[in-house]
């Protein structure tokens, strides 16, 4: 069947041709698929949509409403990790992440769009030194909400140490609380065991404080073991039910983020094509004959 709709698809399209007057042999053969271009619709509803305003505010309004109720119970601690530890008179904190959780990268990710090209390091790099990033909806007054009733605003990101001062500075521009007493901006590679997963930095702010809150837009951001299949991610999920809303806030991004890579098995050097494929093969259409 797919091979006659294929025919009958060349056929249309032959016929197409003729009604224009031009002839299918002449026709310019059509271009590469443009794999950049992908992100578009994802990159233009975080620079435009007024859903993505509402739902940014919309999680950090709850986050300064919970701060309150985390404050009064000595109890209360938003690390995993810091379960049946003696924590309750240990100066209190919140967790932040930073790109896409109080930084927009957008205009970043639009250049990667209008260049069809993948993310690089090094572009990357360029972009974090211009420190042009804007705050999230939302982000800021949660920050300084924070920081007036004395609780410590910690931004764990997985920015490359080499970044940290310019992602400092961008931060400060914006107006976001920067601790002078203690390093609350906690890089990747800043110390030798602080690699790609943040449970390492979770642990270090744990040790010294009763963390509040933890908010992120990656499931990396609130948990361990994320590079896993999607199922498996799934699991991570409903293994700390209790935790999203109430201590653990996402913010939306569809741009990018771990939940792409499973998609891909975390093959990020396969070829564009390759990638693209997994994809199409990952979207569920409800549809009983298992046709395209």
């Amino acid at each position: 069947m797919k091979k006659l709709a294929v025919g009958v698809s060349m056929v249309t399209a032959a016929i197409g041709f003729v009604a224009w007057g031009q002839s299918p042999a002449t026709e310019t053969a059509p271009a590469a698929h443009a794999y950049g271009t992908e992100n578009l619709n994802a990159v233009l509803w975080v620079q435009t949509a007024a859903e993505y305003q509402a739902a940014a505010r919309q999680a950090y309004v709850l986050a300064e409403m919970l701060l309150d109720e985390a404050l009064a119970d000595p109890t209360w601690s938003a690390v995993s990790e810091q379960a049946g530890a003696d924590f309750a008179d240990l100066p209190t904190a919140v967790i932040l992440d930073v790109d896409e959780t109080v930084l927009d990268n957008s205009p970043n990710q639009a250049r990667q769009v209008l260049e069809d090209r993948d993310f690089a390091t090094e572009p990357w790099h360029a972009w974090v030194r211009e420190e042009k990033a804007n705050a999230v909806p939302g982000a800021l007054a949660f920050t300084r909400a924070a920081a007036d009733k004395g609780i410590r605003v910690f931004y764990v990101t997985n920015r490359r140490h080499q970044v940290e001062e310019p992602t400092r500075r961008n931060l400060a521009a914006q107006g976001f609380p920067i601790d002078a007493a203690v390093d609350t901006v906690l890089t990747r590679d800043e110390q030798a065991d602080w690699g790609g997963d943040k449970g390492s930095r979770r642990a270090h702010v744990a040790a010294r404080h009763r963390v509040l809150l933890q908010i992120g837009d990656n499931l990396g951001d609130f948990v361990s073991g994320v590079n896993v299949d999607p199922a498996a991610r799934e699991t991570l999920v409903e293994r700390h039910a209790d935790y999203w809303g109430r201590k653990w806030i996402v913010l939306p991004n569809p741009q990018y983020g771990s939940w792409d890579g499973a998609l891909i098995d975390f093959q990020y050097g396969l070829a564009r094509e390759a990638k693209r494929a997994r994809k199409l093969g990952a979207l569920e259409t409800l549809r009983e004959d298992g046709s395209e």
